[in-house]
């Protein structure tokens, strides 16, 4: 038989530049994530921020996404998820244009908690569309696969690009998505298919109203989103924790900032590819173990002094190399390892679960870890938080079920991290 000529119905091209542009989408909001982290200093002095301020820029991104994450399946049935996506992306531009003009810090998180909620819809969205419009089989995994890639090479960029454009001025970091969601924006709106008849206004998952109390009774997957909580908290605050303590202990710039914290992205984005198939080879529950306890080693290991004078960037070195392989241990095994067993029609709302928790924890961290920061010489008992709550998530993955696989039901398809 020749290309071109399966037999059936259902013989379709796959949507290549669709994939493009909603994984540049997802690449676009995981960036995000980590841009403020290394101009956040910059920022907070420039605007006369205290501590709380200063870790609020990352915490209220999480904050908004969070929030409305568990209502983007809700709406995408109600709106449709072609109008939820468009919708987000448009007033994502909007809002990164106001938050790079903006002179107050009030005003800037109010921005950072609507763009927060706007990437809790385009990133579902964005992945149910794939997945709707790409037919079954090895070219599904290969988009989904380039899905996930964006998301963690956006982590990383975004590190690497506000670490850039900071030193110049710290509005360019927030203006520059506004120009790219644009851009976005047009091609989605060209490439993005209508919603197929009966989607919008359809009934919700066969679960309904019970499905949450159901979800919270499923224990492997409570334990797993507390340890995603755990981890995912305690390594951005500490990313907070040490930009702060390099800017103002040693007056170093954001490029330094970005360059140290290398390490600890990179490695996620280089085996992102790979990741769901090394975590199933190494077993779920193993792999989230072994970066469990890898994680408090990392922030046990980062200087007390560093930034300090007379200190080396490379003493940073074992504390965020540690990090960045605890990080790919992780994440994918640890979705993998919380909606593995959920039953098929609760996986979608089981996701979205696990992936609010994940969110949560910066959230729940920030405030502590600021009320803990000040200019002075010491942040120590900043990191010695970060690094019990690293510790609690390390010891909740130890107790759990030594599985040694994600069961049968298990997608790798589905696990698509929201960089930290």
């Amino acid at each position: 038989m020749r290309a071109g000529t399966t037999a059936g119905p259902v013989s379709r091209r796959v949507p290549w530049a669709l994939v493009c542009v909603l994984a540049a989408t997802m690449l676009l909001d995981a960036l995000e994530v980590s841009s403020t982290v290394v101009a956040s200093p910059v920022i907070g002095q420039a605007l006369g921020l205290p501590p709380s301020g200063v870790f609020w820029l990352a915490g209220g991104f999480a904050a908004g996404f969070a929030a409305l994450l568990p209502a983007a399946a809700g709406l995408a049935r109600r709106f449709g998820r072609r109008r939820v996506h468009l919708g987000a992306l448009a007033l994502f531009a909007l809002v990164s244009a106001g938050c790079a003009a903006a002179d107050t810090g009030a005003w800037l998180l109010l921005g950072r908690v609507v763009k927060g909620a706007c990437a809790a819809l385009t990133a579902p969205t964005g992945l149910a569309i794939i997945l709707a419009t790409v037919p079954d089989g090895p070219d599904r995994r290969r988009a989904v696969s380039v899905y996930s890639l964006c998301g963690a090479a956006g982590f990383c960029g975004g590190l690497l690009l506000s670490g850039l454009l900071a030193g110049t001025s710290w509005r360019l970091v927030l203006a520059l998505p506004a120009p790219a969601a644009l851009v976005l924006l047009g091609a989605a709106a060209r490439l993005v298919p209508r919603d197929p008849p009966g989607l919008r206004g359809g009934r919700p998952p066969a679960a309904g109203e019970g499905g949450l109390r159901t979800l919270c009774r499923h224990r492997p997957l409570v334990r797993a989103s507390l340890t995603a909580a755990a981890f995912n908290g305690a390594y951005v605050v500490f990313l907070l924790v040490a930009a702060w303590q390099l800017h103002h202990r040693g007056g170093r710039g954001p490029w330094l900032t970005a360059c140290v914290f290398l390490p600890a992205a990179a490695p996620a984005a280089l085996t992102a590819w790979w990741s769901a198939r090394l975590a199933l080879r190494m077993g779920p529950a193993r792999s989230v173990a072994a970066g469990a306890l890898l994680a408090p080693v990392g922030y046990l290991l980062f200087p007390r002094d560093a930034g300090a004078p007379g200190s080396h960037p490379a003493g940073m070195l074992p504390a965020t190399a540690v990090l960045g392989l605890a990080f790919v241990l992780v994440f994918t095994a640890l979705h993998l390892q919380a909606v593995g067993t959920v039953a098929e029609e609760l996986r979608q709302q089981a996701t979205a679960f696990y992936q609010t928790c994940v969110q949560a924890g910066p959230v729940l961290l920030a405030a502590p870890a600021a009320a803990l920061v000040t200019t002075g010489p010491d942040v120590g008992p900043a990191l010695w938080l970060v690094t019990a709550v690293a510790a609690a998530g390390a010891l909740m993955a130890l107790t759990g079920p030594r599985s040694r696989g994600p069961g049968p039901r298990a997608s790798p398809s589905l696990s698509t991290p929201e960089a930290p």
